[in-house]
Protein backbone atom coordinates (compact mmCIF):
# COMPACT_ATOMS: atom_id res chain seq x y z
CA UNK A 1 0.00 0.00 0.00
CA UNK A 2 1.18 3.80 -0.38
CA UNK A 3 0.14 7.38 0.52
CA UNK A 4 -1.29 9.04 -3.18
CA UNK A 5 -0.41 12.57 -2.44
CA UNK A 6 0.97 15.41 0.27
CA UNK A 7 3.93 15.30 2.05
CA UNK A 8 4.65 11.59 2.21
CA UNK A 9 3.63 10.63 -1.72
CA UNK A 10 4.65 7.32 -2.85
CA UNK A 11 5.72 6.01 0.60
CA UNK A 12 4.59 2.24 1.14
CA UNK A 13 3.01 1.40 4.72
CA UNK A 14 2.03 -1.88 5.44
CA UNK A 15 -1.49 -3.90 4.49
CA UNK A 16 -3.19 -6.14 6.04
CA UNK A 17 -2.67 -9.87 6.64
CA UNK A 18 -5.21 -12.09 5.41
CA UNK A 19 -8.16 -10.78 3.69
CA UNK A 20 -10.72 -10.36 7.56
CA UNK A 21 -9.08 -6.25 6.49
CA UNK A 22 -9.81 -4.46 3.58
CA UNK A 23 -8.47 -1.92 2.91
CA UNK A 24 -9.57 1.10 0.86
CA UNK A 25 -8.44 0.88 -2.54
CA UNK A 26 -6.17 3.47 -4.17
CA UNK A 27 -8.70 4.97 -6.79
CA UNK A 28 -11.69 5.63 -4.01
CA UNK A 29 -8.94 7.25 -2.20
CA UNK A 30 -7.86 9.34 -4.82
CA UNK A 31 -11.29 10.18 -5.75
CA UNK A 32 -12.44 10.67 -1.63
CA UNK A 33 -9.71 12.86 -1.61
CA UNK A 34 -10.24 15.15 -4.73
CA UNK A 35 -13.52 15.67 -3.64
CA UNK A 36 -12.69 16.34 0.10
CA UNK A 37 -9.79 19.00 -1.95
CA UNK A 38 -8.42 21.43 0.75
CA UNK A 39 -11.07 20.62 3.53
CA UNK A 40 -9.28 18.31 5.26
CA UNK A 41 -5.57 20.93 5.97
CA UNK A 42 -5.49 22.13 9.37
CA UNK A 43 -8.21 19.67 10.57
CA UNK A 44 -8.29 16.80 12.90
CA UNK A 45 -9.43 13.57 10.96
CA UNK A 46 -11.03 10.53 12.96
CA UNK A 47 -11.10 7.48 11.24
CA UNK A 48 -13.55 5.44 11.96
CA UNK A 49 -13.42 1.37 11.72
CA UNK A 50 -9.65 2.52 10.80
CA UNK A 51 -8.24 -1.17 10.13
CA UNK A 52 -4.74 -0.41 8.51
CA UNK A 53 -5.13 3.43 9.13
CA UNK A 54 -4.85 4.08 5.30
CA UNK A 55 -7.48 6.41 5.11
CA UNK A 56 -6.58 8.73 8.15
CA UNK A 57 -2.48 8.36 7.02
CA UNK A 58 -3.41 9.71 3.41
CA UNK A 59 -5.45 12.14 5.60
CA UNK A 60 -1.66 13.27 7.35
CA UNK A 61 -0.25 13.56 4.72
CA UNK A 62 -2.49 15.95 3.15
CA UNK A 63 -2.06 18.16 5.59
CA UNK A 64 -4.96 17.14 8.46
CA UNK A 65 -3.86 18.22 11.73
CA UNK A 66 -4.14 15.61 13.79
CA UNK A 67 -5.77 11.96 13.17
CA UNK A 68 -7.92 9.78 15.97
CA UNK A 69 -7.93 6.12 14.05
CA UNK A 70 -10.64 4.48 15.97
CA UNK A 71 -10.14 0.22 16.12
CA UNK A 72 -10.77 -2.64 18.12
CA UNK A 73 -9.17 -5.57 16.46
CA UNK A 74 -5.79 -5.89 18.78
CA UNK A 75 -3.28 -6.50 15.25
CA UNK A 76 -4.89 -3.85 12.96
CA UNK A 77 -4.05 -1.73 15.70
CA UNK A 78 -0.51 -2.94 16.25
CA UNK A 79 -0.86 -2.06 12.30
CA UNK A 80 -1.57 1.25 12.09
CA UNK A 81 1.34 1.87 14.93
CA UNK A 82 3.81 0.54 12.67
CA UNK A 83 2.31 2.06 9.99
CA UNK A 84 2.53 5.95 11.94
CA UNK A 85 5.94 5.19 12.54
CA UNK A 86 6.95 3.61 9.21
CA UNK A 87 5.41 7.42 7.92
CA UNK A 88 6.72 9.58 10.97
CA UNK A 89 3.13 10.71 11.84
CA UNK A 90 3.51 9.41 15.02
CA UNK A 91 3.47 13.02 16.72
CA UNK A 92 0.01 14.05 14.84
CA UNK A 93 -1.80 10.77 16.10
CA UNK A 94 -3.70 9.38 18.62
CA UNK A 95 -4.95 5.29 17.91
CA UNK A 96 -7.91 3.93 20.49
CA UNK A 97 -8.31 0.52 20.80
CA UNK A 98 -12.09 0.37 21.12
CA UNK A 99 -15.12 0.03 19.42
CA UNK A 100 -16.32 2.50 16.75
CA UNK A 101 -20.10 2.37 18.41
CA UNK A 102 -18.82 2.70 22.00
CA UNK A 103 -16.88 5.58 20.81
CA UNK A 104 -19.83 7.17 19.09
CA UNK A 105 -21.77 7.33 22.06
CA UNK A 106 -19.45 8.63 24.20
CA UNK A 107 -18.24 11.62 21.74
CA UNK A 108 -19.26 14.93 22.48
CA UNK A 109 -17.93 18.30 20.49
CA UNK A 110 -15.86 20.14 22.41
CA UNK A 111 -15.43 23.41 20.83
CA UNK A 112 -16.66 24.74 17.58
CA UNK A 113 -14.00 23.73 15.72
CA UNK A 114 -15.49 21.32 12.67
CA UNK A 115 -13.59 18.12 11.89
CA UNK A 116 -13.66 15.39 9.51
CA UNK A 117 -14.73 11.50 9.92
CA UNK A 118 -14.24 8.81 7.86
CA UNK A 119 -16.01 5.53 7.94
CA UNK A 120 -15.01 2.59 6.42
CA UNK A 121 -16.72 -0.30 8.39
CA UNK A 122 -16.26 -3.81 7.42
CA UNK A 123 -18.98 -4.74 5.09
CA UNK A 124 -21.28 -6.99 7.17
CA UNK A 125 -21.96 -3.90 9.00
CA UNK A 126 -24.07 -2.28 6.68
CA UNK A 127 -25.88 -5.98 6.06
CA UNK A 128 -25.75 -7.45 9.67
CA UNK A 129 -26.16 -3.80 11.62
CA UNK A 130 -27.54 -1.12 9.07
CA UNK A 131 -29.97 0.32 11.98
CA UNK A 132 -26.77 0.87 14.64
CA UNK A 133 -24.82 2.20 11.23
CA UNK A 134 -27.69 4.51 10.87
CA UNK A 135 -27.74 5.47 14.99
CA UNK A 136 -23.89 6.39 14.57
CA UNK A 137 -24.63 8.34 11.93
CA UNK A 138 -27.67 10.51 12.79
CA UNK A 139 -25.83 11.09 16.26
CA UNK A 140 -22.55 12.29 14.69
CA UNK A 141 -24.65 14.51 12.64
CA UNK A 142 -25.93 16.05 15.72
CA UNK A 143 -23.29 16.57 17.68
CA UNK A 144 -20.37 17.58 15.25
CA UNK A 145 -19.79 21.51 14.94
CA UNK A 146 -20.90 22.95 11.63
CA UNK A 147 -18.57 23.04 8.43
CA UNK A 148 -17.85 19.27 9.94
CA UNK A 149 -17.88 16.60 6.89
CA UNK A 150 -18.81 12.83 7.53
CA UNK A 151 -17.57 10.56 4.64
CA UNK A 152 -19.13 6.65 4.57
CA UNK A 153 -17.27 3.75 1.87
CA UNK A 154 -19.40 0.48 1.58
CA UNK A 155 -19.50 -2.12 -1.62
CA UNK A 156 -23.26 -2.64 -0.05
CA UNK A 157 -25.78 0.21 -1.54
CA UNK A 158 -26.09 3.28 0.71
CA UNK A 159 -29.64 3.71 0.93
CA UNK A 160 -32.21 5.10 3.91
CA UNK A 161 -31.69 2.16 6.08
CA UNK A 162 -27.73 3.48 6.73
CA UNK A 163 -27.97 6.91 5.95
CA UNK A 164 -30.46 9.39 7.88
CA UNK A 165 -31.66 12.05 5.76
CA UNK A 166 -30.31 10.51 2.42
CA UNK A 167 -30.97 13.36 0.39
CA UNK A 168 -28.54 15.45 2.46
CA UNK A 169 -26.16 13.41 1.42
CA UNK A 170 -24.08 13.42 -1.93
CA UNK A 171 -23.71 9.51 -2.96
CA UNK A 172 -21.41 8.64 -5.37
CA UNK A 173 -20.18 5.27 -6.94
CA UNK A 174 -16.63 3.77 -7.96
CA UNK A 175 -17.22 0.49 -9.55
CA UNK A 176 -18.13 -2.05 -6.82
CA UNK A 177 -17.89 0.70 -4.11
CA UNK A 178 -20.22 3.99 -3.09
CA UNK A 179 -19.15 6.99 -1.35
CA UNK A 180 -21.69 8.61 0.73
CA UNK A 181 -20.31 12.77 1.92
CA UNK A 182 -22.43 15.45 3.90
CA UNK A 183 -21.28 18.28 5.08
CA UNK A 184 -22.53 19.75 7.91
CA UNK A 185 -23.85 23.65 6.98
CA UNK A 186 -24.31 26.41 9.54
CA UNK A 187 -27.73 27.04 10.70
CA UNK A 188 -28.88 30.34 8.88
CA UNK A 189 -29.01 33.06 11.39
CA UNK A 190 -31.17 35.72 11.57
CA UNK A 191 -30.33 38.73 9.38
CA UNK A 192 -28.41 41.77 10.68
CA UNK A 193 -30.73 44.82 11.65
CA UNK A 194 -30.43 47.79 9.47
CA UNK A 195 -28.83 50.71 11.02
CA UNK A 196 -29.70 54.41 9.99
CA UNK A 197 -26.90 56.55 10.44
CA UNK A 198 -27.74 58.60 13.47
CA UNK A 199 -31.03 56.75 14.14
CA UNK A 200 -32.26 53.73 15.73
CA UNK A 201 -32.34 49.97 14.30
CA UNK A 202 -35.38 50.06 12.00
Amino acid sequence: MRIIAGQRRGHKFEGPKGTGTRPTSDLVRESLFNILGGSVAGRVVVDLFAGTGALGLEALSRGASRAIFVEQNRANVALIYRNLATLRFEDRALVLATDAYRWERAFEAIDDEPIVVLLDPPYREFEDRAGKVNQLLRHLVEELSPDSIVVVESRAALDARVLPDITTWDVRRYGGTQVAIRALARPAGPEPSRVDAGGPPS
